[in-house]
């Protein structure tokens, strides 16, 4: 199981909206755009499946839709973008981020006892960009969330226009 509950990730998530705003040098009035979202259930992914994190903590700009796992970017600019997932003990996982349809950086939680895995990434993003978590494998796998932890999330900020 991972060591970081969800509660942490998310009051994480709002000290660093926080942070921004004072860098900023302005008040927050809804123009950075920002999402955080976790699973609220284990999901079965076949090939070439987006991870569908259907739980929403924070979705200014209204660009992350759990319909489709899409972070649709509303602001042009740099974003950082984070996720996590857990794999099932004993059970493969491959995961990648991409950035429209190129497939950037991978995670890989091994297989033991329900390790996770972590990206974070700082992208150059165009408004209408699309940022998701895909399956790539060809076999069906797993990403797994222990009910009430919301331990597999994905999130991502403006952090520069």
């Amino acid at each position: 199981m991972p060591n970081c509950s969800p509660k942490i990730e998310h009051d994480l998530f709002k000290d660093l909206i926080g942070m921004m705003k004072k860098i900023r040098g302005s008040g927050y009035n809804g123009d950075i755009p920002a999402f955080s979202a976790s699973l609220s259930k284990s999901q079965n992914l076949g090939s070439n499946t987006n991870v569908l994190f259907d739980k929403v903590w924070t979705n200014v700009g209204n660009g992350y839709s759990t319909q489709t796992g899409v972070f649709t970017v509303p602001t042009g600019g740099l974003y950082q973008i984070s996720c996590t997932v857990v794999g099932a003990s004993g059970k493969t996982l491959r995961v990648h981020l991409w950035k429209n349809e190129q497939k950037t950086v991978g995670l890989y939680p091994n297989l033991a006892n329900f390790n996770s895995a972590t990206l974070n990434m700082v992208l150059d993003l165009k408004e209408g960009d699309r940022v998701y978590i895909r399956h790539g494998n060809s076999q069906s796998e797993l990403v797994y969330n222990e009910p009430g932890t919301d331990s597999s999330m994905f999130s991502g900020y403006l952090i520069s226009k």
